[in-house]
Order: structure tokens, then sequence, then C-alpha cells
């Protein structure tokens, strides 16, 4: 089947459209490293943030590379409006921008993975900080190591909005008439790149996060068996309070990831079907995908505000069953009493509402440990103590001193 070449405005698309959205992703992706290391430095005493820094970075080169797009391309090459520099540069550009769209989905996924690692741990950070080193070396040395063979093989050639995988001139696989005169035969490999990019983009993220959130279920409904009555009735509110918190963050999470790449990977069935490439749809896919930077970035401080917690205690620790003065140790029977209190004097679904507008939760950041309600709610271990000797709280109490060391 020959190869149809794009018309002169579509060559125009592809030199110049998609420069301004990786201009806007630059930008972006300088706010949030500018954040992290001046703005708000204690966040890098978390590894939520360092991973979302290290993943910043990717993308900051990542956008660098589209900007410099055709530009890289050999001088004189036909089908490529603008072109300025040589095969070398072409190669380098190619490799820039083909190992960090592999690099980023790496660190995207390594977020869910941190996150599951904290709520699985109490977000006690010391027993999971070890997967920091594993995450930078493999998002590197795997996108790294994979590319290397396409540049060494000279299979990183003109195609599209710059230079990527493929032999040159574009198409001569497919038509006979054309001879290829550059790239060696590594069909194979190629396949497994690209394959290797799905499983980056569409399985490792969403399969991790359903894993977690099928995790956090579990031990909800683990916990939720240990208590009866009024105790049960709060528990279930504040279990169902807790999966709507997480689905709400990790559809915004993954939805955004999705949206930046899903244009590109129809394009890819079209081509692979139809036998010829849709040069605008491309163009209009390869616009949405430069905007990563910006597209995380948006997602990293709606999580950061939807996860700011509000002060407000469900079951008060001020007064004991009796009403009198508190007690150091508060028994068993203070807590029941207590939760049977706030089912006379208030109902269920204004007690919801109450715990819905307290509780509120960043499930990728984590809260220091000693001020994380969470593990009540989901570590057996936690119920287990507290049906024991009843020395902790029943009570969402998210302290007003954390929000403001928070925003700080």
């Amino acid at each position: 089947m020959s190869w149809e070449p794009p018309t002169i405005s579509q060559q125009r698309g592809f030199s110049y459209a998609q420069k301004p959205f990786a201009a806007i992703s630059f930008l972006s992706s300088c706010y949030v490293i500018f954040h992290i290391l001046s703005r708000h430095p204690e966040k890098q005493k978390r590894l939520y943030h360092r991973l979302v820094l290290g993943m910043h970075i990717a993308l900051l080169f990542l956008s660098f590379s589209q900007v410099w797009g055709t530009w890289a391309v050999p001088a004189g090459l036909p089908y490529y409006v603008g072109a300025a520099g040589n095969f070398s540069t072409c190669a380098a550009q190619g490799f820039i921008g083909s190992m960090l769209a592999m690099t980023v989905p790496i660190y995207y996924g390594s977020l869910v993975l941190q996150a599951y690692l904290g709520i699985k741990n109490n977000f006690q950070e010391e027993n999971y900080r070890w997967i920091e080193y594993p995450v930078h070396c493999v998002a590197y040395s795997y996108a790294c190591a994979l590319i290397s063979v396409i540049v060494a093989t000279d299979n990183m050639n003109p195609g599209g909005t710059g230079c990527f995988y493929g032999k040159s001139p574009r198409g001569c696989e497919s038509d006979p008439d054309v001879p290829c005169e550059r790239g060696e035969d590594i069909g194979f490999y190629i396949y497994v790149v690209m394959f290797s990019q799905l499983f980056l983009y569409l399985l490792f993220p969403p399969s991790v996060i359903l894993f977690m959130y099928w995790w956090i279920k579990r031990r909800g409904e683990e916990s939720a068996k240990r208590f009866q009555g009024g105790m049960s009735n709060l528990r279930n509110i504040l279990q169902k309070q807790i999966m709507q918190s997480i689905f709400r963050q990790i559809s915004i999470y993954l939805c955004s990831f999705w949206f930046t790449w899903v244009f590109l990977v129809i394009h890819m069935v079209y081509k692979i079907l139809s036998g010829n490439p849709a040069y605008n749809w491309n163009i209009f896919a390869n616009c949405i995908f430069a905007l990563q930077g910006f597209v995380y970035m948006l997602v990293y401080f709606a999580l950061d505000r939807m996860g700011r917690p509000n002060a407000e205690h469900i079951v008060q620790q001020s007064t004991t069953a009796n009403g009198s003065a508190p007690r150091r140790h508060r028994t068993v029977d203070d807590i029941r009493a207590s939760v049977l209190r706030i089912s006379e004097n208030v109902s269920l679904g204004s007690a919801s509402k109450r715990i819905s507008q307290s509780f509120d939760f960043n499930v990728f950041d984590g809260t220091p440990d000693e001020n994380s309600p969470w593990a009540m709610f989901i570590d057996p271990d936690s119920d287990e103590e507290e049906s024991v000797d009843g020395s902790n709280e029943v009570s969402i109490d998210v302290h007003k001193q954390y929000d403001g060391q928070h925003d700080k």
C-alpha cells in the first residue's frame, strides 16, 4: 500500500501545533518543581512529593524535546516544515522524547504504589521508603536501555512532530516502491518497545489502583465486623466516606492520566487497521499528549486541596459517659455511651454529612502517622486494641495544627 504524504497545512500542523502546548507543560513543571523545592521545602520530607518532583523533572525535558520537535529533523528533508538539524540532532531529540515518554508513566504508577504501601503500613514511611531509589533507577534505566537499542540501529528517524522510532524515509516498510535508506531490520524489537509503552500507560497504573482499592475495601470490611450496634453504624458511615473519597481521588488521577495519551492510542489502532495515518487526528493527539505537564500539575494541586483535613470531633473526648471530667483512659462503656449519645441526638444522615465535611484525605500523599485517623478504620490491629482496652478515641480528630503545617 503506497504512503500518502501530508499536505502543506498538515506539515505545518506537525511542525508548530504542539509547541505552545509543550511550552505550557514546560512552565507548569517548572512551577511544580519551584513549589516543592522553594515555596514548600517541608514537602521534600514526604516520599510522595519527592516522586512527584522526579516525575516533573522528567516532564520538563520531555516538554523541551516536544518544543524542539521538527527543528531537530535534518534540514532540507521533504514534508518537514522548519527542519533545521541533521540525523544526529534527530536521534538526540527522538531519544529524549521516547525515553521520557516511558519514564513518566513509571513515575505516575509508582505514586499509586507508594499510596498503597503507605496505607498498608499506617503511613509509617520508614517502612516503605526503600522503594524510592528503585523507582528512580527503573524509571530511567529501563527506558534508556530500550531506546538506546533503537538509536544504535539507526531506527530513530524523522516522523510526525519530530523524530520517532521507525525506518527512513517514513512509510518505506509498507511501500515496495520506496527503498528504506536508514534503519536496521528490528521489527520484533519495535513491537516490544511499543507494547512496553502500552503496558506502562494502559495496565500498570490502573492495575495498582484497583488492587489498592480492593485491599482497602477488604480491610474496612474486616474492621467493621469487630463492632456491633452504634459502633458498627458509625464505622459503616466512616467506611462509606473512605471509599467515596478514594474513588473520587483515583478517578481524577486515572482519568487525567489516560486523557493525555488515549488519542494517540486511537490513532495507532486506526493506522494498524487501515494502513494509513489520520494526519489531522494525529496532530490533535500530539497536542493533547504535549499537555502532560500542565494536566499533572492540575492533578497534583487538586489532590492537595482535596486532601486538606478540617478540625471536627464526631465523638468528643472532653466528657465521659456520665458527663464528668475526662479521664486519662476511656473505658469501653464510655466509648459505647458516647456513640449511643450521638445516635440519639444526631440522625444518621446528618452524622454522615458531618463526617463527609470533616473527613477528607489525600490517599496519595498520606498523613503523618501520629495524626492519621485512617489507621482506626483500615488497620484491624488498631481495632483490636480499641475493642480490648478502649484507650483509643472513637473520633475523627484531625487537628488544625497539621492543617496549618500542611499548607505552609
